[in-house]
């Protein structure tokens, strides 16, 4: 899902070559030659070196440990999350606890979309995604790494999908999202519940930009 491209180099030398001609004037032997005025000096003034940049600190390169968003109460332990042999993407364990964090994808801090999951309910109990389909813009997310920093997110976008035709692909890695640009997303079940009486049939999908 990347691509590089080679670009032709081409370096154009240029000489620049100055020439001072000097004018000679002949006259009589006695003739008095008049001396020469020395020229002024001309004082250079001296160059201001360019400040220093300041390097960007690295991220922090380790899990992430809670996630809040204040709104709805939520200050929840993360759970590391991938996907199972069958290539579905794995579900907290922690039921009514966690948020699971599928960390084999993109980490917060990096300037990627790093995902998360929840449940909304389990055993007829909430959890910690249960009013996420409520979110609206301008909620904040806030994602603390172990290490104890934290990162901020505004909400901007709220959308349902059918289970069946979820795009998973582009809300993992979106296409939309632009350059240096860094988002969360937050995916939990929603809607009605199929024939079965147990899952969900659709999806609930929230992206936040980082603000902070």
């Amino acid at each position: 899902m990347r691509f590089s491209r080679f670009t032709p180099l081409v370096l154009l030398l240029v000489g620049i070559f100055a020439f001072a001609l000097a004018a000679c004037g002949g006259g009589d032997d006695d003739e008095e030659t008049p001396e020469a005025t020395p020229a002024a000096t001309e004082t250079a003034t001296p160059t201001q070196a360019p400040p220093t940049p300041t390097p960007t600190p690295t991220p922090f390169d380790g899990n992430v440990a809670r996630l809040k968003i204040p709104r709805f109460g939520v200050d929840a332990p993360i759970e590391l999350l991938g996907v199972d042999e069958t290539n579905t993407m794995e579900t907290p364990k922690d039921t009514n606890t966690a948020v699971g964090w599928y960390h084999i994808w993109d980490r917060p801090g990096w300037g990627g979309n790093a995902i998360f999951s929840a449940h909304v309910y389990y055993h007829n109990l909430p959890a910690p995604f249960v009013n996420l389909a409520q979110s609206q813009p301008g909620d904040l997310v806030v994602v603390q790494m172990e290490d104890g920093t934290e990162y901020v997110y505004e909400v901007f976008s709220n959308e349902r999908y059918h289970r069946d035709t979820i795009p998973m692909g582009d809300i993992i890695w979106p296409p939309q999202r632009p350059e240096g640009e860094e988002w969360i997303t937050l995916i939990t079940c929603g809607g009605e519940l199929d024939e079965t009486g147990w899952e969900y049939l659709y999806r609930d999908v929230v992206v936040a930009r980082r603000i902070a």
